[in-house]
């Protein structure tokens, strides 16, 4: 339950959060958002369109009596702010839809590469446990009772089978900062480069979305390779930045 002096009713989801987006983005969703990075104490930032981001621009990036007048700010639930921006997912350009569609192959040769080496070199399909470790950071296969192998970690997204949807690493803030302080690099690569699928937190997106993000991931971090985990309702995505043999 929200705090009453910051919560709003939504007809649809009831009581939720506020946020604040431009009108553009609140009449036509699907297209590139614009905003700050989310944060624990600020999940969902303001938001606004590439029309008003001219203007912020125009401005030395900051807002003011000359420039806010273009956002005719709307509110919206959190929910509704999630789902909105989730339709923007498929918004890109043109040649950043071809330079998107490159880079996911490329990746995908690859991870597929780094996963034949990291199988030559330490077996991990053969071991009979697997144990994550948030605080540590690690990624223990055990075999018989005893470690074999450890990895050092880092958490790309996860899949959720019940919603449908993919949420990046970067926007959970549930996880330790242990296997989360490299992840937002990602998100800033794909803002430089236009790459929607990189910067919207959570989208419809199912196993199949989840190793092609994943391999982009594991390029931007000079991952080893990557490692899917079941969870309750998914699969966890997890970079396997590097592995050490032990016992």
């Amino acid at each position: 339950m929200t705090d009453e002096a910051t919560s709003i009713q939504c007809g649809t989801h009831g009581e939720a959060l506020p946020t604040y987006v431009c009108g553009h983005l609140g009449r036509n969703p699907a297209q590139r958002w614009f905003c700050d990075a989310p944060e624990a104490d600020y999940p969902y930032p303001d938001a606004w369109c590439a029309g008003c981001n001219d203007e912020l621009l125009k401005e030395g990036g900051e807002w003011n009596e000359r420039n806010e007048g273009c956002l005719d700010l709307q509110i919206l639930c959190h929910h509704c702010y999630q789902d909105a921006m989730a339709h923007s997912v498929g918004a890109m350009a043109e040649p950043q839809q071809h330079a998107w569609e490159d880079a996911v192959v490329d990746a995908h040769h690859a991870l597929v590469h780094k996963q034949k080496a990291l199988e030559s070199e330490h077996g991990i399909s053969r071991f009979e446990r697997w144990d994550y470790d948030q605080a540590q950071g690690t990624l223990t296969f055990s075999h018989e009772g005893a470690p074999k192998v450890v990895a050092d970690i880092e958490f790309i997204g996860s899949v959720s089978k019940a919603s449908g949807t993919w949420l990046w690493a970067w926007a959970n803030f549930g996880n330790h900062a242990k296997v989360s302080t490299r992840i937002p690099a990602v998100r800033e690569w794909g803002e430089v480069q236009g790459f929607l699928p990189l910067t919207v937190p959570r989208w419809d997106a199912d196993v199949t979305d989840g190793w092609e993000l994943s391999g982009v991931a594991a390029q931007v971090l000079g991952a080893r390779g990557v490692y899917r985990a079941p969870t309750d309702n998914g699969y966890l995505f997890m970079a396997l930045m590097s592995l050490r043999a032990v016992g």
